[in-house]
């Protein structure tokens, strides 16, 4: 980041969204096995990742169904894969990210995000918004009291 530059602030909501976008494209985009393959495998971190977020927030993924089969297939990467299955894991991404982007400018988003990241670092798009999903989460977690803790883990408050 130069010196001079106001740091961009995102939500975890912008940063899903714009990672589940970039994840739909790159699958849209690939041309060739290795590139498909690398696409499929950030989606499927992607959706872990989302998956983990999930749980912790009492259900921030859209469903337990959408969630499990974007897990599922994009693990696969590409093996005895359908296209019609491609264009459902697509579809599911655009749909979770319209969901989160409700009554937001996408387009708006995602280019705030691409400013955040090419201010910050590099390394790739895709790894840049999952370590910045899981700093956010961690920082969020730092602030929850201890008594909530306890309640999301099952454990008896004491």
């Amino acid at each position: 980041m130069s010196p001079n530059s106001i740091p961009i602030r995102l939500t975890i909501a912008e940063i899903c969204l714009a990672a589940l976008m970039e994840a739909a494209d790159g699958i849209e985009a690939a041309h060739d096995t290795a590139a498909f393959q690398a696409a499929l495998d950030s989606n499927h971190r992607l959706w872990l990742a989302m998956r983990a977020l999930g749980e912790r927030d009492g259900g921030a993924v859209p469903s337990f169904r959408d969630s499990e089969f974007s897990i599922l297939e994009s693990s696969r990467l590409g093996v005895g894969v359908t296209d019609a299955t491609i264009e459902t894991l697509v579809a599911i991404n655009r749909r979770m990210a319209n969901a989160l982007g409700a009554n937001g400018d996408i387009p708006r988003i995602r280019t705030r995000v691409r400013l955040a990241y090419r201010e910050s670092c590099g390394g790739g798009l895709i790894p840049w918004l999952l370590a910045q999903m899981n700093r956010k989460d961690h920082l969020r977690s730092l602030f929850v009291p201890a008594a909530e803790h306890r309640a999301m883990d099952g454990s008896a408050p004491g």
